[in-house]
């Protein structure tokens, strides 16, 4: 931890802001990503959307292997 905090001490101004910018992109993110699956109406929709896009494939790959023969 001392050697973080070493090298942390020796960014400059710049630099000190733009790794404060990406951390605080990288939580916002985190937080987004948990808020939304933290969300029991998004659950439903993002399980209905997978199975219907795996019958999609599905179709899909029919309709290919038809056009092979």
């Amino acid at each position: 931890m001392a050697l973080v905090l070493e090298m942390l001490q020796q960014l400059s101004d710049d630099q000190t802001a733009l790794l404060g910018c990406g951390v605080a992109v990288l939580g916002s993110t985190l937080l987004l990503m948990l808020s939304f699956h933290a969300n029991p109406e998004n659950r439903k929709k993002q399980a209905s959307e997978t199975l219907s896009n795996s019958g999609k494939s599905h179709k899909i790959g029919e309709k290919e292997q038809r056009r092979a023969a």
